[in-house]
């Protein structure tokens, strides 16, 4: 009971409110909460110091601690006495018999040992005035390892990879789902634990991540006890069906049999993991074989550059545009960034596009007066000429936005183009996972590369919720990568030819 306490605390602390730490404590030691309102004392003591003590009496005392009065010790020693007599065969552990079914004169020789191990336990640990436990922030290393808190898992019940290789039979869903459920609840729990040993902080979106999950976990749960109950209904077992689908997975993908397995357990322990990767892989090599891989990366790309700033006349769109807006910036008609400001200045910055700044601070609408601007101008030797500010502003380019959308160049996105970039990052994740980036050359540095572009992604979600706080709620790209959750870093050694790649872009 002492565990789960110890992890109630960290939870409350942490600011997860009462019903949420309970849950959490009890996943992650195993132990019933207690059913009454738990108050967390204003003393407390640095490290439990034991009395001398029967090692049933240590075993007796943790069964019933939770159940303890608060400095009442006579009360206390009763309590720990009748469970005493269970364990030492006094009385029957049936819930019925209690201490006034014994002798007497044996029931006060075990009152007087908990008694004495009580008084001796209150002494040594004479509790002293809290101290307020300051809790660390997760380094960028620490927070790539912890995936079921700093990302939202996908749900195995609407992931497509989880459910396209089912033949939809109650036995297929069971075991798959239970397979997920597995993978999940111990994932969460490391993760936990985790955070609990080293007092790390839990942030405002880990909390968020944190209910996100749990929620999910639990609706999961809900769903393979409903269909374990269906199996047992039809006449089946459950069970058996479980060992069954482990069993011929390990043989179909792995050839190997259960005798394999009791040599080996972590080749067992890593398959579910292994399953959905493999799967996955295959997948893609189809995908590529047909090309719909790299249609599909294009279509990706496509969304990155959208509104009717992008197409055949983009270029001189491009020119016009970088041109009126250092203008406007220098009159104080708009304001933006500094490093904005600059790259309309210098122009041909790789990154800073004045399409979607322009598009932003005077409307998509604009480029339809631009486009009639460049036709009535336009000659074939020179193009279209910028006249400066003053002849623009008559065709009626008037601010809509003066200020600037936020503090990044990013800002000045789309939701969906900012949703394209995180599919990027997802997919270029994904490529890391499996190998196929042809500069990594470690399991550092593949490790790395992927903290860099979990960091790049997290900014991103950050700024699409600022530009569109209404989908916070159902934030497209907001989730773990589909197949993430269950996928391991593939093992490589200094001779595995891979390679660092990703995507060049910045969040100015």
């Amino acid at each position: 009971m002492r565990k789960f306490f110890e992890a109630y605390v960290y939870f409350m602390e942490n600011g997860l409110g009462e019903k949420l730490a309970k849950e959490l404590a009890e996943k992650l030691t195993g132990i019933k909460a207690p059913k009454d309102k738990i108050d967390i004392p204003d003393t407390t003591v640095k490290e439990v110091k034991l009395p001398r003590a029967k090692q049933d009496v240590f075993d007796a005392n943790e069964n019933v601690s939770g159940n303890y009065a608060a400095g009442d010790t006579k009360y206390n020693a009763d309590i720990l006495a009748e469970e005493l007599a269970r364990k030492r065969g006094f009385i029957k552990d049936d819930g019925i018999q209690d201490a006034s079914d014994m002798n007497q004169t044996e029931y006060s020789k075990l009152y007087s040992e908990s008694y004495e191990f009580l008084s001796n336990l209150n002494r040594l640990n004479k509790p002293v005035k809290r101290t307020p436990n300051v809790k660390t922030l997760a380094t960028r290393k620490q927070r790539g390892d912890l995936t079921f808190i700093s990302t939202k898992l996908s749900n195995p019940q609407k992931n497509k990879m989880v459910l396209e290789g089912l033949d939809g039979t109650t036995e297929s869903l069971y075991s798959q789902f239970r397979v997920e459920l597995e993978a999940y609840k111990n994932g969460l729990k490391n993760n936990l634990n985790y955070m609990k040993e080293n007092n790390i902080a839990v942030g405002k979106k880990d909390k968020d991540n944190i209910l996100y999950n749990i929620k999910m976990v639990n609706d999961l749960e809900k769903k393979v006890n409903q269909l374990a109950d269906d199996l047992v209904n039809d006449g089946k077992e459950p069970e058996k069906i479980y060992k069954d689908f482990r069993k011929v997975q390990l043989e179909k993908r792995f050839n190997l049999t259960e005798k394999d397995i009791e040599e080996n357990q972590g080749i067992f322990a890593s398959m579910d993991k292994s399953l959905e990767k493999m799967e996955k892989a295959l997948k893609d090599i189809e995908d590529i074989r047909s090309g719909k891989k790299e249609k599909d990366r294009m279509s990706i790309v496509k969304r990155k550059y959208q509104g009717k700033g992008y197409g055949p006349s983009e270029g001189i769109y491009r020119t016009l545009t970088r041109q009126f807006l250092r203008d406007e910036i220098e009159a104080g008609r708009i304001e933006t960034t500094p490093s904005i400001y600059n790259a309309m200045k210098e122009g041909n910055h790789p990154f800073i596009d004045p399409i979607k700044v322009f598009r932003y601070h005077y409307g998509d609408n604009k480029f339809d007066v631009l486009e009639n601007y460049i036709d009535s101008t336009s000659d074939f030797m020179s193009g279209s000429r910028y006249p400066g500010r003053f002849e623009f502003r008559k065709l009626g380019l008037v601010p809509l936005n003066k200020k600037a959308p936020g503090k990044t160049y990013a800002h000045y996105n789309l939701p969906d183009e900012i949703d394209a970039e995180i599919e990027l990052i997802d997919n270029l994740i994904l490529d890391y996972q499996q190998g196929k980036s042809p500069f990594i050359r470690s399991k550092e540095e593949l490790l790395e590369a992927i903290r860099t572009q979990n960091e790049t992604r997290a900014k991103y979600v950050k700024i699409r919720n600022e530009i569109a706080p209404e989908d916070t709620k159902v934030l497209p790209g907001d989730e773990l990568l589909e197949s993430s959750e269950v996928i391991e870093f593939p093992k490589i050694d200094d001779t595995t030819d891979f390679a660092k790649g990703g995507i060049v872009e910045v969040l100015i």
